[in-house]
């Protein structure tokens, strides 16, 4: 290999090294966000989920009408296994919850294979936290492959993901405090725009099994950590979700909306939508929460 070769070996080196390092001290993506802007360490609950637990719940509506302290934690366009690192990570920054609230697509739960997720990169700026690591390192796909190598090779990372890595990390150098769409509470929603495309007629049931080997692993996760885990199925257009289990604990909102006005799409409810699922969900959970006082 010649000098000109290992010069720009090193300098490869050096630029994918200081954009993980600047976007793990930002708070662009959630994992830095967490570490990085929330001071708190006792929740009373924290939401972990994909795009419909981001854009369902909104931890403000929340907190406002019970008095609690929530976080949203999800990320769009992830797995259960991405939201059982994320609950790894949140513990591992010494933070507390009382309950965990899972809110992925209703699908997820019955994944009977798991890979990484498309965002998971964004734990990337963590690789040489051993969890991170070892979570990249249980796939055999590409996509892990280039994670899990990029702990002594970060310029397979930052290469593979350029525009989600390279050029965000740009931004936080400027703007160490910017956020990828969403709130300082962790929340997102979409817009209210008619949807023509949302159609609800009679409802279709699918039935939810639990068979993902991740739901276990994070119910038994949060209950090393005296955490109540609730699984809660979010709005979906023309579909019922039915459940036939006793090992977990649920809120099903699944057909909770009638009104095509409320949808942003089949599976994610808009601004009137979030608000309508958010008041909802405060009624049942304040009655869990009175339930276990009263115990």
């Amino acid at each position: 290999m010649n000098f000109v070769s290992i010069s720009a070996l090193v300098l490869a080196m050096m630029i994918s090294s200081f954009s993980l390092w600047s976007l793990r001290k930002s708070a662009f993506y959630k994992p830095s966000f967490l570490v990085n802007t929330i001071n708190e360490t006792s929740f009373d609950y924290i939401i972990l989920g994909a795009s419909t637990g981001l854009t369902t719940l909104n931890t403000k509506t929340i907190d406002s009408v019970l008095g609690t302290e929530g976080l949203n934690l999800s990320m769009d366009d992830t797995g259960l296994s991405s939201q059982y690192l994320m609950l790894q990570h949140f513990l591992n920054q010494g933070k507390t919850t009382k309950y965990c609230i899972l809110a992925p697509s209703a699908n997820a739960y019955d994944h009977s294979t798991n890979d990484v997720s498309d965002n998971d990169y964004r734990f990337l700026p963590f690789i040489s936290e051993t969890y991170v690591y070892d979570y990249y390192k249980a796939f055999s796909s590409k996509q892990s492959k280039v994670l899990k190598y990029s702990r002594w090779l970060p310029m397979l990372g930052v290469s593979y993901y350029n525009a989600e890595l390279f050029y965000p990390s740009m931004i936080t150098v400027i703007k160490n405090k910017k956020r990828n769409r969403f709130d300082d509470k962790g929340n997102y929603t979409y817009p209210n725009l008619k949807n023509s495309r949302v159609v609800i007629n009679e409802p279709s049931n699918l039935n939810v099994s639990f068979k993902n080997k991740y739901v276990a692993k994070i119910k038994d996760l949060c209950a090393s950590n005296n955490i109540e885990l609730i699984c809660y199925f979010s709005p979906v257009a023309s579909k019922s979700i039915s459940v036939n289990t006793s090992l977990y604990s649920i809120i099903n909102h699944s057909d909770l909306i009638k009104d095509e006005q409320l949808f942003y799409d089949d599976i994610h409810v808009n601004s009137n939508g979030r608000q309508l699922c958010s008041l909802k969900f405060s009624e049942v959970f304040a009655k869990r929460i009175n339930k276990i006082k009263n115990e």
